[in-house]
C-alpha cells in the first residue's frame, strides 16, 4: 500500500512543481476543469487455452472455451493549469472475461468448471498540449502511472465434490499515450486516444495497448 501511495505522490508532486513555475509565467491563461469517459475493446494477445494448462497440470484430456477479449471503460477528470499543461486522473474497469472447461484427469476423475477475470483501478498522468496559437491544441500527450487490481474467480465440480477459489493481484506500473480531441461544441469534444499501460496489476509482461474513443466535457 505504501508503495502505491508514494508513487502516486511522486507523480503528482512532479506535475504540480512544474505547474507552479508555468502558472507564474502564464497566469493570464484561462484555467479549465474537464471530464468524460472513454471506451475500448481489447483482444487478448495470449491465447493459451485453459484446457492445455489443465492437461499439463493434472494430465488426461480437457476442453475449454474462453473469451478472446474484453471491453474497457474509463471515467476521468482533469484540470488544465495552462493551455500547455494539465493533470488527469481516471478510473478504469474492464468487463468480465469468462471461460468454461471440462476434462478427465490422468487418474480418471471427471471435472468441469468456470473461471472469470476482471481488472480495475486508477491511472494518473501529466497532460501536455501544443499552444492554441499553433492550431493544434486538441492534440495531447500523456505520461504517468497506474495502480490496478486483477480479480480471478474459479469454480470446479468433480466426483469428489465442488469447490471455489478467488484471488486478487495488485500492483503499479507506468503509462504513456497520445490523442486528439475534436470539438463538436464549445463545451464538448470527441476524444480519440492511444494509451500504453506497462505491468498491469504488477505482473511483469502484462502490458496493454488501448485504442479508445470517448466524449470530453469542458466545464
Amino acid at each position: 500500500m505504501s508503495m502505491k501511495k508514494n508513487l502516486f505522490q511522486v507523480c503528482l508532486s512532479a506535475v504540480f512543481c512544474l505547474v507552479s513555475t508555468q502558472s507564474i509565467a502564464q497566469s493570464n491563461v484561462e484555467q479549465k476543469v474537464y471530464g468524460g469517459f472513454d471506451f475500448a475493446r481489447v483482444t487478448f494477445k495470449d491465447q493459451t487455452s485453459i484446457a492445455s494448462i489443465l492437461v499439463s497440470s493434472v494430465g488426461g484430456t480437457a476442453s475449454s472455451t474462453q473469451d478472446t477479449g474484453v471491453s474497457i471503460s474509463r471515467f476521468y477528470g482533469g484540470y488544465g493549469f495552462t493551455e500547455n499543461l494539465g493533470a488527469e486522473i481516471g478510473y478504469v474497469t474492464s468487463s468480465q472475461a469468462n471461460a468454461t472447461f471440462s476434462g478427465v484427469s490422468r487418474t480418471g476423475v471427471a471435472y468441469s468448471g468456470t473461471a472469470t477475470y476482471k481488472v480495475s483501478g486508477l491511472d494518473y498522468a501529466a497532460v501536455i498540449r501544443p499552444s492554441k496559437a499553433s492550431g493544434m491544441n486538441g492534440l495531447f500527450f500523456k505520461l504517468g502511472g497506474h495502480s490496478f487490481t486483477g480479480d480471478t474467480s474459479v469454480r470446479i465440480v468433480s466426483g469428489a465434490g465442488a469447490g471455489a477459489a478467488s484471488s486478487s493481484v495488485s500492483g503499479t506500473g507506468t503509462l504513456y499515450g497520445f490523442g486528439y480531441e475534436a470539438d463538436i461544441s464549445p463545451t464538448m469534444a470527441v476524444r480519440y486516444a492511444y494509451t500504453n499501460y506497462k505491468t498491469i496489476a504488477g505482473v511483469n509482461g502484462s502490458d496493454a495497448n488501448i485504442y479508445s474513443v470517448g466524449v470530453n466535457f469542458k466545464f
